[in-house]
């Protein structure tokens, strides 16, 4: 941070920092964009059964209890709103599986760094003593 201040880098630094967090929030936009058409398809769909319903209303008026046209109306509201849910609930659960699969896949795939000599656990006794011994130590700001 001091390098960038003392060359005045702050502005190129930072209209590159939000470069990449544009990059890296493209997805998660497109994922926003998607549901909003999906709600939006599923929306204009239940008005043209509710368009339907309604007609079948006027249609079947005398024939048929208007309580059971209301409680149709009704009903086809809560039915846009679990529709709406389903697709948004959908969506998160696929998001959740591939987060797991990807982290699954780096776990499995990923080689570890740990090497064949390294011992896993320290000696038993270890620490004999609570103290610290330098030996053959130096420190300098030159060679």
């Amino acid at each position: 941070m001091a390098s960038i201040r003392a060359y005045g880098w702050g502005d190129s630094y930072m209209a590159k920092c939000l470069g990449h967090l544009d990059t890296a929030q493209k997805p998660y936009y497109l994922l926003l964009c998607i549901q909003q058409w999906l709600t939006l398809v599923l929306g204009l769909m239940v008005a043209a059964f509710t368009t339907l319903l309604t007609v079948l209303a006027v249609v079947l008026h005398g024939k048929v209890d208007a309580g059971f046209f209301g409680l149709a109306l009704v009903n086809m509201e809560g039915f846009c709103y679990a529709l709406a849910s389903l697709v948004s609930f959908w969506t998160k659960l696929e998001t959740s599986l591939g987060a797991v699969s990807r982290v699954k896949t780096f776990s499995e795939d990923t080689p570890s760094e740990k090497s064949e000599a390294e011992v896993v656990a320290p000696p038993i006794g270890w620490p004999s003593r609570g103290e610290l011994v330098f030996e053959d130590w130096s420190a300098s700001y030159t060679e």
